[in-house]
C-alpha cells in the first residue's frame, strides 16, 4: 500500500494540509483503491440521504406499500460520519476527475451491472412481469413459501451492489434501479425510484406492479389499462393486468388475458400463460 493510501480517510475528513490535498488529488487519478474507496463512500452517503429524506414524488405517483417486508433498506445501510469539511475536498476531487471519467476508471472498458436484474437465477419470486428488458427474461415461476411443509424459499438475493446502483444512477437509468429492486421484492425503494423516472408506458406498467403488491388492486388495472389504450400490446400490461384480473375474481377476463399473452409466441411467457389460462377456465389455480 503506498503511503498516500493510508491519508485517504484524512482527506475525506477535510483534515490535510493544503499541499497534501493537492497531492492527494494527483494521487487519487493514479490509485484504483483510493479511488474506489472515495467512490463507495460518497455514493453510499448519498444514497443513505436519499433513502432518510425521501424522494419528491409525482403527483399522480402510487403510494409506496407500507407492509412489505424490505431485505435491506437503504435507510438501514452503514452511514460514515461526515463532518462538514469532508465534502470540500472530496467533491473537489470528483469534480477535477469528472464524474463519467471516475465511472469509466471503475467499471473497466464499459458498464458491467452483474446480476443487478438476476439474470443468472433459476427461477423468479415475483409473479408479475417488469417492463425493463433487462429484468424480463422468463424464469419459471417459483412463488416463495414460508410455512412449514410448504417447500421451500428460494435462497435470498444479495442487495444489489452499491457500484451498481451509482453506476445506473449516473447514467440517469432511475428505471434500471427500479427494476434491479423489483425483481427482489424491495417494493418501496422501487416505488421511490419509479416516482422519478422519466414518465413512458413502460414505467407505468411497472408502477401498476407496485400498487398490485399492495394491495390497490382499482389503482394497479387503471395504469395497466392505460398502457394499453396506448399500446394494445404491450406484453408485461397485457401479463399483469391478467393478473389483476384474476385477483378481482374475474376469472373468465382473467383467462382471456392470458390467451392474449399466449397467442404472442413469447418464449417461456407464452407457454406460462396457456397453462394459466387453462387453470382459470377449469376453475384451478396456477402454482397457488
Amino acid at each position: 500500500m503506498d503511503s498516500w493510501c493510508k491519508k485517504l480517510y484524512r482527506f475525506l475528513d477535510g483534515e490535510l494540509e493544503s499541499g497534501d490535498e493537492e497531492h492527494f488529488r494527483l494521487h487519487l487519478a493514479l490509485c484504483r483503491a483510493c479511488a474506489s474507496g472515495l467512490h463507495d463512500a460518497m455514493q453510499l452517503e448519498m444514497l443513505s440521504v436519499q433513502a432518510l429524506c425521501g424522494a419528491v414524488a409525482h403527483n399522480d405517483a402510487p403510494p409506496p406499500p407500507s407492509s412489505v417486508s424490505l431485505r435491506r433498506p437503504l435507510s438501514r445501510l452503514p452511514r460514515f460520519s461526515l463532518p462538514a469539511g469532508r465534502w470540500r475536498p472530496a467533491l473537489g476531487a470528483v469534480l477535477a476527475m469528472g464524474l463519467g471519467a471516475l465511472a469509466a476508471f471503475m467499471t473497466g472498458d464499459g458498464f458491467r451491472p452483474g446480476n443487478a436484474w438476476r439474470a443468472e437465477a433459476s427461477a423468479r419470486e415475483l409473479e408479475a412481469r417488469i417492463a425493463y428488458p433487462a429484468a424480463d427474461r422468463y424464469l419459471p415461476y417459483v412463488p416463495v413459501r414460508t410455512g412449514p411443509g410448504e417447500g421451500t424459499a428460494l435462497t435470498a438475493d444479495a442487495p444489489v451492489p452499491l457500484r451498481t446502483l451509482a453506476a445506473l444512477e449516473e447514467r440517469g437509468d432511475l428505471h434500471g434501479i427500479a427494476a434491479a429492486y423489483l425483481v427482489r421484492g424491495e417494493l418501496r425503494q422501487a416505488a421511490d425510484f419509479l416516482s422519478r423516472s422519466a414518465p413512458s408506458l413502460d414505467r407505468d406498467s411497472d408502477r401498476a406492479v407496485v400498487a398490485m403488491a399492495a394491495g390497490d388492486l382499482p389503482r394497479a388495472l387503471e395504469l395497466l389499462e392505460g398502457v394499453l389504450r396506448q399500446a394494445p400490446d404491450h406484453p408485461q400490461a397485457l401479463w399483469n393486468r391478467a393478473l389483476v384480473l384474476r385477483a378481482l375474481g374475474r376469472s373468465l377476463q382473467a383467462a382471456e388475458a392470458f390467451e392474449a399473452v399466449a397467442r404472442r409466441g413469447e418464449p417461456g411467457w407464452s407457454e406460462e400463460a396457456g397453462i394459466r389460462a387453462l387453470a382459470l377456465r377449469q376453475g384451478g389455480h396456477f402454482l397457488k
